[in-house]
């Protein structure tokens, strides 16, 4: 390409099927949206599993963080633009934003991704450079990234989760989109009757491959904010922190 495709943008309809019981998206269904419309843009220059298997490669998700300022409700048409940042520090930022039909931001997503070496497991601070200069030098916002942490001898267990067909995908292990449903399963009831998600954040720390089982966690770190962390193996596999309003 003759100029790096240094944005992207997209529109989504929220279909029912990515509604609550009051119509409003769902969380995860939001982090869907951008995990599809970064796949999309990294193709459209040239990132494609044909690439990734030749390099031995693949983007892995670190940490990203949600914020809604108005949450969107189920037939409404979002228009999503998409700004990742150059690697720095091998780590590469990606802004999504998503704006109503008047052209408002509703919300905005932060997800921070590395390149690893699938052969040797490690992260690659030097891209190969097949992977250079695709995005913008600096993308000049983030949200924040800092959780307020609970010890898991303080949490309250939450029962044991499993990496099952429908949380999976096509690379094998559990999709990190489906993190954000199953923490909003282990909510009670009254909470989803008394407000609406504003701040979700997850740490990815180690995958968890299909038919693998964790053991969820949880805390209540303040008033209207939930803590929860996933064990597997004796080794936390992701924490999480979601906030109501």
């Amino acid at each position: 390409m003759s100029e790096p495709l240094t944005t992207y943008t997209q529109q989504y309809t929220v279909y029912r099927h990515d509604g609550d019981h009051h119509g409003n998206v769902k969380p995860g269904a939001l982090l869907r949206y951008g995990q599809q419309i970064a796949t999309i843009h990294a193709e459209a220059v040239g990132l494609n599993d044909e690439l990734y298997a030749a390099t031995h490669t693949a983007y892995v998700l670190a940490k990203q963080a949600l914020q809604i300022d108005r949450t969107p409700r189920v037939d409404e048409t979002l228009t999503v633009v998409t700004r990742p940042e150059r690697c720095k520090r091998a780590v590469n930022k990606r802004i999504t934003t998503f704006y109503d039909a008047a052209g408002k931001q509703v919300a905005v997503l932060d997800s921070r991704w590395v390149l690893i070496d699938t052969d040797k497991r490690l992260i690659l601070r030097k891209h190969p450079e097949q992977f250079n200069d695709q995005w913008a030098p600096d993308v000049p916002f983030e949200l924040p990234m800092k959780m307020t942490k609970v010890d898991p001898e303080d949490c309250q267990p939450m029962g044991e989760c499993v990496a099952t067909y429908s949380r999976c995908d096509m690379n094998g292990h559990m999709n990190n989109t489906r993190y954000a449903d199953i923490l909003c399963d282990a909510l009670p009831w009254e909470i989803w009757e008394q407000g609406e998600v504003r701040n979700l954040k997850i740490y990815y720390h180690r995958e968890i491959p299909r038919g693998e089982a964790f053991t969820l966690l949880r805390a209540q770190t303040e008033e209207k904010q939930y803590y929860f962390c996933g064990l597997r193996e004796e080794k936390s596999a992701f924490e999480a922190s979601i906030t109501f309003a």
